[in-house]
């Protein structure tokens, strides 16, 4: 009973969500602030196209999705660095860990646009300003049986830095289906950045609420398949897309290769938008993620990421059985025969269910 009325709840604050987000266009467009809330953080998600609300189980999941934290095996520790344009740098370090069907986690989002010229009402040069933004969270989400649904929230703080700074307080929710369809699919749906408003001296200004749903799928035991479909306060819907395969290099190590699509930037400048590319390595505990992703004419971005997963007994091809590799799972079971001398006479064997041989 508890469940279906937290979830009740839950579905409900997302659709009244999703309501008012039906009129959010591409006019909408310089009606928000703190911006940097809107960059999406960990290589790995970032090389999906940010199609990552389902995929998440490590520590980055109280950005993307917090229900997702309940998909961690054991504990997670990320660290992010990102190169934008000119200056501007981008950090993010986050913690999850797992108890049973508990899941807490903190992060913290760090965005600097470094040194900027100060000048006077005549245009003199009086020194020089350092904006940045800062956002620290602290989540926590609850499972409804091992592989049942899960629901999680997110609180933060942030604070936001030109000459003067404001802060606020936000938060996120959402909800997450590990298996569905005999455990190949997964969906989720989040709603961020809801609530607050950033003051600079007289004016107030609304955070960039996004409202998304997604839903992945284990094609093989190396291969996923990620979409999500976004409704941002002040842009137009876009699409995500996503795709990762892994090969094994040795036993406990592996390559990652990703490619995802993201619509939100597409045709906003000159030249090449909304692709991502990805690698990722991982070895025992230890990950290393790389994303590159072009933004036109204005140049490149690259994301590099190291995190750290201990405690945990099982790697991210857990929780799915797909849809090719569900036939040697059958073949496990047909009667593995000794062979017979030819002097034996025959002897009628036991067939199995559902196999003709």
């Amino acid at each position: 009973m508890s469940c279906k009325i937290l979830t009740a709840a839950l579905l409900s604050i997302l659709s009244t969500e999703w309501a008012a987000a039906s009129s959010f266009s591409k006019s909408a467009r310089g009606t928000t602030t703190a911006q940097f809330l809107s960059l999406g953080v960990g290589a790995r998600a970032i090389g999906l196209g940010e199609a990552y609300s389902t995929i998440a189980d490590d520590a980055n999941a109280i950005y993307w999705n917090p229900a997702a934290l309940a998909q961690i095996n054991g504990k997670s520790l990320t660290f992010m660095h990102a190169l934008y344009l000119e200056s501007i740098s981008f950090d993010f370090a986050g913690y999850g860990q797992r108890m049973g069907n508990h899941a807490i986690g903190v992060g913290m989002q760090y965005l600097s646009a470094g040194k900027l010229p100060e000048t006077d009402m005549a245009g003199t040069e009086t020194g020089s300003v350092s904006p940045n933004d800062m956002a620290a969270s602290i989540g926590y989400a609850y499972r409804f049986g091992e592989d049942g649904l899960a629901i999680g929230g997110v609180g933060k703080f942030i604070r936001s830095q030109v000459v003067t700074s404001a802060q606020t307080f936000a938060g996120d929710i959402g909800i997450h289906s590990l298996q569905l369809f005999g455990s190949k699919f997964r969906a989720a749906a989040v709603a961020s950045n809801i609530g607050g408003k950033l003051k600079f001296d007289q004016d107030s200004e609304n955070l960039p609420l996004l409202i998304k749903a997604g839903a992945s799928c284990g094609i093989t035991q190396s291969w996923d398949l990620a979409f999500e479909e976004g409704f941002p306060k002040d842009d137009r819907p876009y699409t995500a897309l996503g795709t990762e395969y892994r090969f094994p290099i040795t036993e406990g190590t592996r390559l990652a290769t990703r490619v995802g699509l993201n619509t939100r930037t597409l045709g906003e400048v000159g030249g090449l938008t909304g692709l991502s590319l990805g690698l990722g390595f991982s070895f025992s505990t230890l990950s290393f993620d790389y994303a590159f992703v072009p933004i036109g004419d204005l140049g490149l971005t690259h994301r590099l990421s190291m995190t750290i997963s201990f405690g945990n007994h099982k790697s991210r091809e857990r929780a799915r059985r797909p849809f090719i590799e569900d036939i040697p799972k059958k073949l496990e079971h047909i009667d593995r025969r000794p062979s017979r001398r030819a002097s034996e006479s025959p002897q009628i064997e036991p067939s199995v269910p559902g196999w003709i041989y």
